[in-house]
């Protein structure tokens, strides 16, 4: 009976150890005395040619403001793909750099409760290689007539931006993979879960020169042969979020549909530019919860005990009548 003891102690740790949470995740947000309008802009230009980015600055305090204009490189924050800026002016500038195509960008001062138009000139040079450039105009909240100076962190979560995606036409390199397809729980990849899973994650690795809208259906179909559970577009927003070029982006979407346990199959179709090409990704995961495992757990030890007494009953006692 010591075994089976000790057995019953290891059966209900396991329960224990697989349903226990698996991480916790929180986010925070901040804000300033000022807003823009619009925050993105998305350009194709040829070389030699020009547009205009009209931005709105608003002052939402009734103080005055001097809005102090920059132009930063961002890069991708290497998971969801959103923009990080760089405001170090200490780093080497981005090959993929906009400001030498952003003209006339000076500080503004934006009298309280009111709201201040800026045109700016984008002029791509005959030199400009073809290519996707990027980066952001940032106005930082200061006093005016100070020359107070704010450390870089005050500085950017005391700042507004508008993100400039620029596109100038030519030998443009179209060239995208599913880099990683799979279910998650909260912010966790996993194959099995003892809770359902929140989200469906598709990464798409960017390997051309030129930005990427990949699009398509991800669908997910359960076990038992009930199908499909779940179908949605992929990144069907407007607009379409990018990949930048040589980055990845992590697309993540709402899981539903996942309520019996087994054996669930994910598959995406993901096209990209101007859709000639159908890429292909699946793969699988289990959902077994945590109720299901302690009945498998206390029939495995019936079992267990049920050929315990078994062998003592009728195999022993054999032994002993001979």
């Amino acid at each position: 009976m010591k075994r089976l003891r000790n057995l019953l102690v290891a059966l209900l740790m396991l329960g224990f150890v697989l349903t226990s949470p698996l991480h916790t995740q929180a986010q925070t947000q901040g804000s300033n005395g000022l807003s823009i309008t619009p925050t993105r802009f998305e350009f194709t230009i040829e070389r030699g040619k020009s547009d205009l980015a009209s931005i709105q600055i608003k002052n939402v305090t009734d103080q005055p403001i001097l809005a102090k204009a920059f132009i930063n490189d961002f890069e991708a924050d290497g998971n969801t793909g959103n923009p990080k800026l760089i405001i170090d002016d200490s780093r080497e500038r981005s090959s993929s750099s906009i400001k030498d195509f952003v003209l006339g960008l000076e500080d503004v001062e934006v009298p309280g409760g009111e709201t201040k138009v800026v045109n700016l000139p984008i002029q791509i040079p005959e030199n400009a290689a073809p290519s996707a450039y990027y980066g952001a105009i940032r106005f930082q909240s200061a006093k005016p007539n100070s020359d107070e100076i704010t450390s870089p962190q005050v500085a950017l979560n005391a700042s507004v931006a508008a993100l400039v995606l620029i596109e100038v036409p030519g030998d443009i390199t179209e060239k995208v993979e599913i880099s990683s397809i799979g279910a998650y729980l909260d912010d966790k990849k996993g194959t099995i879960f003892t809770k359902k899973p929140m989200k469906v994650g598709i990464e798409v690795n960017n390997l051309g020169n030129g930005f990427s809208k990949p699009f398509g259906k991800v669908s997910v179909s359960g076990p038992w042969g009930k199908g499909e559970v779940l179908s949605y577009e992929l990144n069907n927003t407007d607009p379409r979020g990018n990949v930048l070029p040589n980055s990845k982006r992590l697309f993540l979407n709402d899981l539903s549909g996942v309520s019996l346990p087994g054996r669930y199959t994910i598959t995406a179709n993901i096209s990209h530019g101007r859709g000639g090409q159908v890429l292909t990704a699946t793969t699988s995961f289990w959902f077994i919860p945590s109720w299901l495992i302690i009945v498998l757990a206390v029939l495995l030890l019936a079992l267990v005990i049920a050929a315990v007494y078994v062998y003592r009953k009728y195999v022993t006692k054999g032994l002993r009548r001979k």
